[in-house]
């Protein structure tokens, strides 16, 4: 069956527009998942640590039970080490180990952590980055980022899907295409088993 000449038009429209917004994604996406198979292309590259250490005399004044923090002492801490280090700490639920405070903080191609002594109020921060390659790879996995990042890949999916089903529809009305179309999907099928076998 081939679509009418309406549809045609309609896919070829989207197919075109689609493949403009979609250039820089698909650049990005195909280059990371270079690099993501070939980690050793960057092993001779050295992580950055960055470290400091502060006393934060207000915290020591605060917490009376070093034991047992309530809610109200955890939101006073975290928005005192958030001034006193100049970070965001949204969203990041602190662990409490033998009197100390332990926040672990993640995101694409970085770690942070922050151990907080609740007795004296000595706090220890330190932050590692591996590299802008490794934030582009995390981003590519959608590992450690935000629902803002999380919500674009959706949307790459999705554009995605709609490039690939207008190209399936303009091709349609090739003479080769029922002959194409064989030999694509038996190629991508023995590919998928054969990637899934050997994987």
């Amino acid at each position: 069956m081939k679509p009418s000449k309406k549809t045609l038009n309609l896919a070829r429209l989207i197919h075109v527009y689609v493949s403009m917004a979609l250039l820089t994604l698909l650049l990005f996406f195909s280059v990371t998942g270079i690099t993501l198979n070939h980690p050793e292309w960057f092993s001779s590259h050295q992580a950055q640590v960055l470290e400091s250490e502060l006393t934060i005399d207000s915290i020591a004044d605060l917490v009376l039970d070093i034991d047992q923090v309530s809610s109200e002492q955890q939101q006073v801490i975290t928005h005192e080490i958030e001034q006193a280090f100049a970070i965001s700490l949204h969203n990041i639920e602190p662990e409490l180990m033998s009197g100390e405070l332990f926040y672990s903080i993640k995101s694409a191609g970085k770690s942070a952590s922050i151990a907080l002594d609740l007795e004296t109020g000595d706090a220890f921060y330190e932050q590692t980055h591996y590299g802008w390659w490794a934030v582009l790879n995390d981003l590519h996995k959608g590992r450690n980022t935000s629902n803002f990042w999380g919500w674009i890949i959706d949307l790459s999916s999705v554009l995605f899907i709609i490039f690939a089903v207008t190209g399936f529809i303009l091709a349609m009305p090739q003479k080769r295409f029922h002959r194409t179309l064989l030999v694509s999907v038996g190629t991508t099928l023995l590919a998928i088993i054969s990637i899934i076998y050997f994987a």
